[in-house]
């Protein structure tokens, strides 16, 4: 239990509906396919329906050189050392709730 919460009941609300957004989520990436592979056959690859227009998106991944691969880890280094030595400058700062399941004690 929280100790600054005055209600329980909002923890155990929050923690069932992360369990079923995780559901959901897991549904709709089964059910994704079969959606994709009819918008493929429809007319320009979209669709209207109960409201929603549905169509095709596209995400490419590419794996570069090893030229631009060390230019990007020389970046982040650059960045990290900036960071530690205050030139900077924080622009935003969010915080947000990190949810696991509790492992047992193996030695237990």
């Amino acid at each position: 239990m929280l100790r600054y919460l005055d209600d329980e009941t909002t923890l155990a609300r929050y923690l069932e509906v992360k369990a079923e957004i995780k559901r959901l989520e897991s549904e709709l990436k089964e059910l994704q396919p079969q959606i994709l592979s009819a918008l493929w056959e429809e007319p320009d690859n979209q669709t209207e329906y109960a409201g929603f227009e549905l169509s095709i998106g596209t995400r490419r991944t590419y794996t570069y050189s090893y030229r631009v691969r060390d230019m990007e880890k020389a970046v982040r280094e650059q960045k990290k050392e900036e960071e530690r030595q205050g030139t900077a400058e924080l622009t935003r700062h969010t915080s947000f709730v990190i949810v696991r399941t509790k492992r047992s004690d193996p030695t237990g």
